[in-house]
């Protein structure tokens, strides 16, 4: 089973993405672009896991999250990544608080001891983690022209703020038409249940939140 563990992005986020993405694909070289329907925030692809280790990896994975509280987000900015060369991948920036670095890091310890995975070493080229969201792959680079005329389509922030309350575990099976998702467990976070009441969406503006880097390649 190919998974990986996320974050939901809710509906008025994805249609505003949607919105800004009618027309673009035509003004752009050929890419592979996600559907705006089932965009997430990605935590950590997993790659290829035995069926039967589903059940454990999801009880690690949800006592990971557990500690960690629900989280103020908003999307703003884009980019594509490598930086200032031709563009393999096509990005959403995401503003955060600094804890969804180290719940994306206890996340992957989770996994990494359900797996029987060893821990990642110093000369494995493996990245900091930096959320982003992925919009488009380029089987063909895109030219530094094409990349900027992306990132220009997605000024400012895009769609409101909104609070994440829970990570899923998904499975992503693989077809001609793109990949299909189903959710095979839910990861809440802490004070999941009542965080509408208490976390304001805007504090996902403030000079603490974590931006993408532009550097980084990292993502599923």
């Amino acid at each position: 089973m190919r998974l990986f563990v996320a974050l939901d992005i809710p509906e008025p986020v994805r249609r505003e993405v949607r919105r800004r993405m009618a027309g673009l694909r035509e003004r752009l070289p050929r890419a592979r672009w996600v559907n705006p329907d089932v965009l997430h925030l990605t935590l950590l692809f997993l790659g290829e896991v035995p069926a039967d280790g589903v059940g454990a990896l999801a009880d690690r994975l949800r006592d990971a999250v557990a500690p960690f509280p629900a989280m103020a987000l908003r999307l703003a900015g884009a980019g594509t990544f490598p930086a200032d060369r031709p563009a393999r991948v096509a990005w959403l920036g995401v503003a955060a608080p600094p804890q969804i670095v180290p719940m994306q890091a206890a996340v992957a310890a989770a996994a990494r001891e359900a797996l029987g995975l060893p821990e990642p070493s110093a000369t494995s080229g493996e990245r900091p983690y930096r959320p982003h969201v992925t919009l488009a792959r380029c089987p063909s680079p895109w030219p530094r022209g094409a990349a900027e005329k992306f990132a220009a389509a997605f000024p400012g922030e895009t769609g409101p703020p909104f609070v994440a309350t829970r990570g899923v575990l998904v499975e992503s099976k693989l077809s001609p038409q793109g990949p299909r998702y189903r959710e095979l467990a839910a990861l809440p976070l802490a004070g999941a249940a009542d965080a509408a009441g208490t976390v304001d969406p805007a504090d996902a503006a403030g000079a603490a939140g974590v931006a993408v880097d532009r550097d980084s390649g990292t993502g599923r």
